[in-house]
């Protein structure tokens, strides 16, 4: 089997199983109470991604680089379209492309991504970046979501 072709049947499933657990849940409980628990579940997958970059790149003690290596890997294996840049002691993301934006608009459900980006992106990379630098700040400074050109994130380490 070509190993490109498993990857994007694998990254397929996983897309589909994160909306329809959601959605499943929308239905016999609430929109609320589905963004609730995928929140739960965001606030612990990227300490197990992270973790796992760092088991794939042998980082033991992480530094900004490693950060920006990690962020990077990230970004290209889930398929964004972004750029990153570091200037001083700030990292800087712009997401011009974000691929669960995409299927949310896709599914006609562009009306709850503001609320689903303020939720989820805001918690998932802050905890992120702090799996690899612990004194580090994470700010969202615009959304697609909620109608920006891009998506722009913000990492400054502390001190």
């Amino acid at each position: 089997m070509d190993p490109q072709i498993l990857s994007e049947y694998f990254k397929r499933c996983f897309l589909a199983v994160d909306g329809l657990w959601f959605m499943m849940l929308e239905k016999t409980d609430s929109f609320d109470k589905a963004l609730e628990v995928d929140s739960m579940v965001w606030k612990i997958l990227p300490k197990i991604q992270a973790r796992k970059i760092k088991e794939l790149f042998g980082v033991e003690t992480a530094t900004e680089e490693d950060l920006i290596s990690a962020l990077k890997f990230k970004m290209d294996a889930e398929d964004f379209v972004s750029e990153l840049s570091k200037k001083d002691s700030q990292i800087d993301i712009t997401i011009k492309e974000c691929p669960w934006f995409t299927l949310l608009k896709e599914a006609n459900r562009e009306h709850l991504a503001g609320k689903i980006g303020e939720s989820i992106c805001t918690v998932e990379y802050g905890i992120f970046a702090r799996e690899f630098m612990e004194d580090i700040d994470f700010e969202v400074t615009s959304r697609l979501c909620t109608g920006s050109e891009a998506c722009s994130f913000m990492f400054k380490k502390r001190g």
